[in-house]
């Protein structure tokens, strides 16, 4: 007679068995994102508190409108980050952006439809040189990015000598400043962003293909991907996100100055690298840099309404990136064990 199966030899025994830890079902891509997501809404809470006269829904959503112009220079930061690389032309492009769509419109609606394409186009332009420089040229990428910037800033420093323009384009101004539904328009312009961006990134060939070069450039070359025109596009789209950046700081502020840009290069490092993303390159997703942004933009309003000088607001923001830096060594290996 064949020996009786029991339930307790098909099933198998639960002894021996480990349930794995909660940190080994988590996405380790998502784990430093929500990290600092979290740190953001503390922050953003901390703020409430110390002005009691708004509330916490009031506090998120100005919050939330100010980070759009790192939510979206970030995006492009990140991008040139994935490769191995970095943008430090950055804060001049945006800078440049907001000159040029004050100059040109100046203060008339009807302009808009051709200024903003002439200047989206000029801030992708000045992306194609840094790709252009580092792909074809072998240019290490810090060397040219800040070689571009420096060169054009001179050019926009000659053609403005500095002097601050206004007025912009009041429909500008309408869409910076307005309310959707009591709700700022800035916030759904974030929403739409971040989705096309997430897509982006991590959602189609192009996005894995930047992730396969940054991981192994070696191997991506053995695969036949087209490096060099992968990095031009990156580059470019750096560049293009920092002329719509440079947009929305113009049309925010309705007023428009070539330095206006500079305070927010560094905060783009910052907001890819605490977000999880490797500075070596092939890690990383931007919902962590969106995070990041947050994060930054929160406390750059309570460093606001502390009063301190910019020059602490940089020592901070270097803190935060060489802290960010050193934890990522040990953070990956701990998620992975």
């Amino acid at each position: 007679m064949a020996p009786r199966v029991t339930a307790a030899t098909t099933e198998p025994s639960s002894e021996g068995q480990s349930t794995p830890p909660i940190h080994r079902r988590i996405n380790p891509e998502l784990v430093p994102g929500l990290m600092v997501l979290v740190c953001a809404i503390v922050l953003i809470a901390a703020s409430k508190l110390m002005n009691p006269g708004a509330g916490f829904t009031q506090e998120l959503a100005a919050v939330l409108g100010t980070s759009i112009f790192l939510v979206v220079a970030s995006f492009g930061q990140g991008l040139t980050i994935l490769l191995g690389g970095i943008d430090l032309s950055i804060g001049v492009v945006i800078g440049i952006a907001a000159m040029m769509i004050s100059v040109l419109t100046d203060g008339r609606d009807a302009t808009l439809p051709w200024a903003v394409p002439v200047t989206l186009a000029v801030g992708a332009a000045i992306g194609v040189v840094n790709g252009v420089g580092i792909a074809l040229a072998k240019v290490p990428p810090f060397i040219m990015t800040l070689a571009s910037g420096i060169t054009f800033y001179g050019a926009g420093l000659g053609f403005t000598s500095g002097l601050a323009q206004e007025p912009v384009a009041p429909a500008l101004e309408r869409l910076m400043n307005g309310h959707w539904f009591g709700v700022p328009i800035p916030i759904f312009l974030i929403i739409a962003f971040v989705i096309a961006a997430t897509v982006f990134q991590n959602g189609t060939s192009v996005g894995r293909k930047l992730y396969a070069i940054g991981s192994s450039p070696g191997a991506a070359r053995v695969l036949g991907l087209p490096i060099g025109g992968l990095t031009v596009l990156a580059y470019t789209l750096s560049g293009l996100c920092a002329a719509i950046a440079g947009l929305f700081l113009a049309g925010y502020s309705s007023a428009a100055t070539l330095d206006m840009g500079g305070p927010l290069l560094l905060p783009t490092i910052a907001a890819v690298v605490i977000g999880g993303a490797s500075v070596m390159g092939g890690r990383g997703i931007y919902l962590g840099t969106f995070a990041g942004a947050l994060f930054l933009s929160a406390l750059e309003t309570i460093i606001t309404v502390l009063s301190l000088s910019q020059g602490l607001r940089d020592i901070i923001e270097g803190a935060i990136i060489v802290g960010a830096l050193l934890a990522q060594g040990e953070r990956w290996n701990w998620f992975r064990r």
